[in-house]
C-alpha cells in the first residue's frame, strides 16, 4: 500500500521542477500551470506540462535546461509535454506541442545527442527534428 501512495507524489515532484527559464518575454505573456495562469516575466521557471500563451502584443524566448531555444510570436500557444535531460544515465527526449501561432525551435543538447528523441506536435502532424533550427507558423491561438 505504501508503493501506491508513493507514486504519485513522485509524479507530482517531478513536474513540478523547473526544465527552463524565461529569458524575453514582451506585451502580454502568459504561463498556464494546471488551471492557474502566471504573467510570466524575464527568470520565470517553466515547468514540464506547462503552456505559454502570449497575446496579440506578446512574444516570450525560453532556454531549457539543455540549451534548447524556444521563441514565440504573438497569439501563439505552446505546451512543454515531455523533457528529459539526463546525460549520466543517457536519457535523453524532447515532445513539444505548438498549438497555434508562430514557434522558431533551435535545437540544444537533447536535440543534437537524440534527434530520433526530439519532437513538435501541430495540431495536423508531429515534426520530427532532424536539423538544429526550424520556425513553424500555425493559425493564431484560440482564446487569445
Amino acid at each position: 500500500m505504501v508503493a501506491c501512495l508513493w507514486q504519485p507524489v513522485v509524479d507530482a515532484r517531478a513536474d513540478s521542477l523547473p526544465i527552463g527559464v524565461v529569458k524575453t518575454a514582451q506585451g502580454k505573456v502568459e504561463l498556464l500551470r494546471g488551471s492557474d495562469s502566471i504573467v510570466a516575466e524575464v527568470g520565470s521557471d517553466v515547468h514540464l506540462k506547462d503552456r505559454l500563451r502570449t497575446g496579440a502584443d506578446g512574444s516570450v524566448g525560453v532556454t531549457l535546461d539543455d540549451g534548447t531555444l524556444i521563441s514565440l510570436g504573438p497569439n501563439s500557444l505552446f505546451e512543454f509535454s515531455e523533457f528529459e535531460y539526463a546525460p549520466q544515465r543517457g536519457a535523453f527526449g524532447f515532445l513539444g506541442s505548438a498549438l497555434g501561432g508562430t514557434m522558431v525551435y533551435s535545437s540544444g543538447k537533447v536535440g543534437k545527442l537524440a534527434p530520433e528523441k526530439t519532437r513538435i506536435r501541430t495540431p495536423i502532424s508531429v515534426i520530427a527534428v532532424r536539423g538544429t533550427r526550424f520556425a513553424v507558423r500555425l493559425p493564431e491561438a484560440s482564446g487569445n
